[in-house]
């Protein structure tokens, strides 16, 4: 089949179920817009900042649990899209990143936004934010470099990759076949048997184990394994902030989140001096999960970390029994030994099951649970979330940006599925959400996709409300309002006082906003107007902001992350 390069990568990435690609256009990737013209498949949508266009990819890619595309010209249209790839890099989100690169006769001549390494060297300021960063040299190395760019993305720990794109090298015609991805990529499903059997074996012995379920069990497809695992003996199960929702939190052996702003059942079960043995399940184990590496977490006699990435297993906390391979092909083999042991497991599980009740009854899973209650004006952030909670469909999206929004919702929003809270936990970008909702809806099919962000964070990329408007794409937006940048405030305050610098401004209307982006507007403050207004914004299909005035004056539960710090800090100087 003959083609030309540029056509090469779309066919490439339509066989890869690439619907969407988002960006910012510019003339140096002409001939991949000119190949746009001759692939209806694969359908351009472009943003109004290459920011928001990484986020969309990586929105897309989270949502469709395959890749994200986003793209850039050469000069500032690659340099515009750096923060977007280092969130997805962070997070280990699959995206491949296409920008402009000057003709190959122009190198080094001092050509408009030269990429090369006379100008900015774009290859270079990707490759420590990337799995993998390369430009195209040939036509004759082009499906090479498509291969391994898109293996390297999809293969073991994910996470994007980025190809300069030549003008001249698009647009050079090849001959060669489209072989399925199957046929340059492949699962990764091996184990240690000899570890899993030692596993299998210290959990059945274990009299207080605890599973923590990070955001590695929901990339793998194996929360269904887990929950199986876990009814099967029993077993209490948290998640890190990241993968909330990975285990249902309405569930009897459910702790809720363990981490910042997470559930107080959590931190008791983990941290007793009871904990006998902790099964760590596909996180990294860091500073928001583990409160500054709380010492405490460490079980009295066994931890077993799974992992995919080697890396990351003992990097934190000393690992008895590592596992390195595939979350769910690991935790299936564990249940298949342990069926065995069931029957003398039966006292142990009771026990369990008892603690577990009676400290949900001592502890419970939330603090101040009366405030998602109050009917007091402004509306309390905390029963502006509830509501949401209570209004938002059972097979909802909802993806939240970073800020006070993020505290709330880890702390009182209960998720049931795994892919229904999303979350820029890795690098916590303010301004993602806002964005990465809208590639998100586009992966989602008929479910619906909300976005919860604060005013800071929709200042900062509420923009692309213009780009669901401008391609009819049906998200909506929940604002919480109160003038200010809260979680930076409230942080600084444990420092400055009441003396913080730079973190509040004047009152901005968003619903105005967004009617002038085209969008519909709304703004509430009282309570129930959230909970009555949602369901009709939904239903409406019309991409749509709801502005809620929030009480200002409320904080997050912020001390216990504080305290990690200062403990952190003084371990070190103990050293």
């Amino acid at each position: 089949m003959r083609m030309t390069v540029a056509d090469l990568i779309l066919k490439y990435l339509e066989a890869e179920g690439v619907e969407y690609i988002f960006g910012v256009p510019g003339t140096s990737l002409v001939p991949l817009f000119a190949a746009c013209n001759r692939n209806s498949n694969v359908k351009p949508i472009l943003t109004k900042h290459e920011q928001g266009a990484a986020f969309m990819a990586d929105g897309y890619a989270r949502v469709k649990r395959s890749l994200g595309v986003c793209f850039g010209t050469s000069g500032p249209g690659a340099t515009n899209l750096v923060t977007g790839v280092a969130n997805a890099f962070v997070d280990n989100v699959p995206v491949l990143v296409l920008t402009g690169q000057v003709p190959t006769s122009a190198y080094g001549k001092g050509t408009f936004q030269d990429s090369t390494r006379e100008g900015i060297d774009s290859v270079s300021m990707f490759d420590p934010i990337t799995k993998q960063s390369s430009m195209m040299i040939s036509k004759y190395k082009a499906v090479d470099e498509l291969r391994e760019a898109l293996r390297v993305a999809l293969t073991g720990k994910k996470g994007p990759v980025h190809l300069s794109l030549p003008k001249d090298v698009m647009s050079e015609e090849i001959e060669t076949d489209l072989p399925s991805p199957s046929t340059y990529r492949h699962s990764m499903e091996y184990f240690d048997r000899r570890l899993v059997i030692e596993a299998a074996q210290e959990l059945a012995r274990a009299r207080w184990p605890v599973i923590l379920v990070g955001s590695g069990t929901v990339a793998s497809g194996a929360c269904e394994d887990l929950r199986d695992l876990a009814e099967m003996l029993s077993i209490p199960v948290a998640t890190t902030p990241k993968a909330k929702g990975a285990f249902p939190e309405d569930h009897p052996l459910a702790l809720g989140v363990l981490g910042l702003c997470g559930s107080p059942l959590a931190e008791r079960y983990i941290k007793s001096s009871e904990t006998d043995l902790l099964l760590v399940v596909g996180a990294s184990l860091n500073q928001i999960t583990t409160m500054s590496w709380d010492p405490r977490l460490a079980p009295s006699k066994c931890l077993i970390h799974i992992n995919i990435d080697p890396v990351e297993i003992g990097k934190n906390y000393q690992a008895d029994i590592p596992l390195i391979g595939d979350a769910g092909t690991i935790i299936n083999e564990i249940s298949f030994r342990l069926l065995r042991n069931l029957v003398e497991q039966k006292e142990k599980r009771k026990d369990r099951e008892e603690k577990i009740a009676r400290l949900r009854r001592e502890v419970g899973m939330y603090i101040e649970p009366e405030k998602t209650r109050s009917d007091s004006v402004p509306v309390k952030p905390q029963r502006m979330v509830k509501e949401l909670e209570e209004a938002l469909p059972k097979n909802a999206i909802l993806f939240v940006d970073t800020g006070n929004h993020i505290c709330w919702a880890i702390h009182y929003m209960e998720f049931r599925r795994p892919d229904a809270f999303i979350s820029a936990f890795g690098m916590l970008t303010m301004g993602y959400a806002s964005a990465a909702v809208v590639g998100g809806k586009l992966a989602a099919g008929d479910r619906p996709v909300v976005a919860l962000v604060g005013d800071g964070c929709f200042l900062m990329n509420g923009m692309e409300v213009a780009t669901a408007v401008s391609h009819d794409i049906p998200v909506v937006w929940v604002v919480q309002n109160n003038a200010k940048l809260g979680l930076v405030h409230e942080l600084q305050k444990f420092s400055l006082g009441d003396n913080t610098v730079a973190t509040t401004f004047k009152e901005v209307n968003l619903a105005k906003v967004a009617e002038g982006l085209g969008a519909v507007g709304y703004r509430i403050e009282k309570p129930n107007e959230l909970k009555e207004l949602l369901p009709k914004a939904i239903a409406s299909g019309k991409p749509t902001v709801i502005d809620c005035l929030i009480d200002p004056d409320e904080v997050p539960s912020l001390s216990p992350f504080v305290e990690g710090l200062k403990n952190f800090s003084h371990r070190l100087d103990m050293i």
